[in-house]
């Protein structure tokens, strides 16, 4: 019996706990309205496994996240998987930069974190894929239906409570004290927010810089309030919309008309405006993502290869007086003259088409250029 549906009249536990009690094999498709896509696999009614197009929540963003690696580490590690097709858990076994017994529950918890971000959407699509056994490669975690849902709604529950102290992911934190004097038991992830809290980053750019999902970085952070060690100062004002109006009922079909004019990018970003006032539009995101995709292949392959290497086109000190959004000023810190534009994308959580558009309005704007060869 095929099983699919929308999240709104079926709800996730529902859906899990049907799958549980069938035994079923196979793979659950899911996909929220911003057309990130999950994937959880399982055997015998038992969660196997789990795969996301979220880059925050690919293996390697993830050890950076827990500062198993650093950015640089990354890039190494993922031009090796380039060049041999060895797994990037592996290649970084081989270097010497992470043990096995790390590996092993760091794909565990990898793939729990996965599970439980999925209780955190209100809306969504699913659909499961019925197998007679299961083909592939796996890494095994063998998660109780039972507990995972327990655990699901226990942090839809905290993360209630957290909203209440951060009403959205633009609220700037500030350090009370000196981070030198800071004791006590604090998580690796709690060390690594401290070190971002300035007085001037929002919970979004301390998310974007330590490659880590909203939730865990709110929670974290949570926690450092409830101990005094940081306080909200304010929420940071959002980065004015421009050129465009909302195109209601006919945003679809202005868009494929953008698209058929080779206007991918005015596409794009009508599409975006559009999504963020309508989150529930299945058809504009999917529009969207066939959008960026072409956007990505004709951007790497005529304006900005991949190869291109990026400076700083202003000096550092005008950077702050800038206008520029979260995932842009994050972008603007690895701009460093020596990485080319695939090293860039390849350590960056951000999804690949936002990195290109986010360059393309660098360059634009003169912030940043190409590197002469």
């Amino acid at each position: 019996m095929a099983l699919s549906g929308e999240l709104r009249t079926m709800l996730l536990p529902d859906v899990l706990q049907w799958l549980s009690n069938g035994v079923k094999t196979g793979i659950l498709h899911l996909r929220s309205p911003k057309g990130i896509t999950k994937k959880v696999y399982f055997k015998d009614g038992r969660i196997l496994s789990t795969a996301s197009s979220d880059p925050r929540e690919y293996f390697g963003q993830f050890l950076i996240s827990r500062g198993f690696i650093n950015e640089k580490q990354l890039n190494m590690a993922m031009e090796t998987q380039l060049k041999t097709g060895i797994k990037i858990g592996k290649v970084l076994l081989m270097c010497g930069l992470l043990e096995e017994s790390d590996l092993v529950s760091t794909l565990q918890l990898k793939a729990e974190e996965c599970l439980y971000e999925l209780f955190l959407w209100d809306e969504g699509e699913f659909s499961f894929e019925e197998l007679p056994e299961m083909a592939e490669e796996l890494v095994p975690i063998s998660l109780d239906v039972t507990h995972l849902i327990l655990e699901g709604i226990r942090r839809k529950d905290e993360w209630e409570r957290i909203k209440k102290v951060f009403p959205s992911n633009r609220m700037i934190l500030v350090r009370k004290g000196r981070l030198s004097d800071v004791t006590g038991d604090l998580s690796n992830l709690a060390v690594r927010i401290l070190e971002q809290v300035d007085g001037a980053k929002s919970l979004e750019e301390i998310a974007l810089e330590v490659h880590s999902p909203e939730f865990n970085i709110c929670h974290e952070s949570f926690l450092l309030h409830q101990k005094g060690l940081v306080v909200v100062s304010k929420e940071k004002e959002k980065t004015e919309e421009k050129g465009y109006k909302a195109v209601h009922s006919k945003i679809v079909e202005e868009a494929g008309k953008l698209l058929e004019q080779d206007k991918v990018h005015e596409a794009i970003n009508l599409l975006k405006f559009y999504l963020k006032k309508d989150s529930s539009d299945i058809k504009a995101a999917e529009l969207l993502k066939q959008a960026e995709e072409v956007f990505s292949r004709t951007t790497l392959r005529e304006t900005i290869p991949a190869d291109t290497v990026l400076e700083l086109a202003i000096p550092l000190a005008e950077l702050a007086k800038q206008n520029l959004t979260p995932k842009e000023g994050y972008l603007v810190t690895r701009v460093n003259g020596s990485w080319d534009l695939a090293s860039i994308i390849k350590v960056s959580p951000i999804p690949e088409p936002e990195v290109l558009l986010a360059v393309q309005k660098l360059l634009d704007l003169g912030i940043v250029k190409k590197r002469k060869k």
